[in-house]
């Protein structure tokens, strides 16, 4: 299987990784209109990271250079901060604010 330099990446283990490749790799590349499996993954966590605080898919937002931050190395968790911050959501995890 080939890699990704994607540190994120790097850092699962490779049975995992080939395990969500094999049963997911196709499904997620479709979703994410992307030819690289691993680029696809890496979409996939940092959607989940996006909902998990603001409860929509990043599709919702806008646009955002996910690919600049996914080849710079970027984990999902901290592109999604990022990029909800760059979208006026900075303060969607920080509890301080709600209460």
């Amino acid at each position: 299987m080939s890699t990704s330099t994607n540190p994120w990446i790097q850092s699962k283990h490779g049975p995992l990784l080939e395990k969500m490749v094999t049963e997911h790799g196709d499904a997620l590349k479709e979703r994410y209109h992307t030819e690289d499996v691993f680029f696809a993954l890496w979409l996939h966590a940092l959607n989940r990271a996006v909902q998990r605080r603001v409860l929509v898919s990043f599709d919702d937002l806008e646009d955002w250079d996910y690919w600049s931050a996914y080849d710079a190395g970027q984990s999902p968790q901290e592109a999604a901060l990022e990029m909800l911050a760059d979208n006026g959501w900075d303060d969607a995890y920080d509890v301080d604010v709600i209460g």
